[in-house]
């Protein structure tokens, strides 16, 4: 009868991987290094699953059927230039909206730390004043984008109109009507004389302010050819020999963007498409053509873009990529255009036109950041 082992005799080595089942053979234990010939079963065994370690787990048997990777054909230097495609490269987009996205995070993140100026009065012109936006970025005064309101007028009463147009009867005390009829000006003395005695004769009669041959009398009381001066007494050239002043143009400060939310940049990036297809149709606009400043401006007004927009927000923002195609054409086309609008930007504002390179950045931004990606196709065919 074959006596069954113990477990105390079964060899645990720990060096030995574990198999998929029991261990049902005896292994003989003998060292690592062990290069003698098996003189039975168990050291046979041993050397085999020793041998088994060291063989590679995978194994690749070679294809018959594998096709071997075919040259890449070298190009000409003279033909890659006469095939060079005018838009970016892909690895420039990947890099610049990857950038632009920091940025955009960047520019959204609220500072706690930082204390903005007070400022007495108004820092942006309406919304809806599309002329006062232009003066304003092309940094003109405040007087010219942020224009008083006129004084509202005040209503008369049904009594002071019949009051005023009575021809003889006296329906109200002398200088009630004046009190009446006052508009908060100041009416000039030989004005308010006459005023009085229709008042107390109750007849109609011509203004003296407005007679003929005296010159008519502004709301401060001073005479018109008071301010009829001749070019000599103020000491300015006849002939318009002094020089434009050079504004400054506004900068987008993200002291200024702090007021501009996702709408409000969309208004704002619409009247940037009128003026972009208005220089394109008039050759013009007022103060001074498009400059690096007026992309900068739509640049970060793009950042303050929301991610998912509607069908009329995105036809907004694909109508501003087609305007900088139609200014990107117009650049590529010559240097003519680009050096005329330079001598007018010279002379009016501190600030270089816009470039190429600022419409290709604005037109990845709206083509990467809103899966726009027929706009890339389009400009090919408009360039091409």
């Amino acid at each position: 009868m074959v006596r069954k082992r113990k477990i105390a005799e079964v060899d645990l080595s720990e060096d030995e991987e574990p198999s998929l089942g029991k261990q049902v053979l005896p292994v003989a234990n003998l060292p690592a290094d062990f290069t003698g010939e098996p003189t039975d079963g168990l050291q046979y065994l041993f050397m085999v699953r020793r041998d088994a370690r060291l063989l590679p787990r995978i194994t690749r048997v070679t294809n018959p059927y594998e096709v071997q990777p075919e040259p890449a054909p070298t190009i000409d230097a003279s033909t890659s230039r006469g095939t060079h495609s005018p838009l970016p490269s892909d690895e420039w987009r990947e890099t610049f909206l990857r950038r632009f996205r920091n940025f955009r995070k960047n520019a959204l993140q609220p500072t706690l730390d930082v204390q903005t100026p007070r400022t007495e009065g108004k820092i942006l012109p309406d919304k809806k004043d599309r002329d006062c936006w232009w003066a304003f970025i092309a940094g003109r005064p405040q007087a010219e984008w942020d224009p008083p309101k006129k004084p509202k007028q005040h209503k008369v009463d049904k009594w002071q109109k019949n009051a005023r147009y009575s021809t003889g009867t006296q329906i109200f005390a002398p200088g009630d009507s004046v009190a009446g009829l006052s508009y908060e000006v100041q009416p000039h003395p030989a004005i308010h004389e006459e005023t009085r005695q229709l008042n107390e004769e109750g007849e109609v009669e011509l203004d003296v302010a407005h007679s003929a041959g005296s010159p008519p009398i502004l709301t401060d009381g001073t005479r018109h050819d008071e301010f009829q001066t001749s070019p000599a007494d103020t000491g300015q050239a006849v002939h318009g020999d002094t020089e434009p002043p050079v504004y400054k143009l506004r900068e987008p400060t993200p002291f200024l963007m702090r007021s501009i939310d996702h709408r409000y940049a969309l208004h704002l990036l619409m009247y940037f498409t009128h003026w972009m297809n208005l220089q394109l149709e008039e050759g013009s606009l007022p103060f001074a053509p498009l400059t690096a400043t007026h992309a900068r401006w739509m640049f970060v007004l793009l950042s303050r873009v929301d991610d998912y927009l509607s069908g009329d927000e995105m036809s907004l923002l694909r109508s501003l990529a087609r305007a900088c195609m139609s200014i990107l054409k117009e650049r590529l086309r010559g240097p003519d255009s680009e050096a005329s609008s330079k001598v007018v930007a010279r002379e009016v504002l501190s600030s270089e036109p816009m470039d190429a390179g600022s419409c290709w950045m604005i037109i990845t931004v709206v083509a990467g950041i809103w899966g726009q990606k027929d706009l890339w196709m389009d400009i090919e065919a408009m360039l091409t």
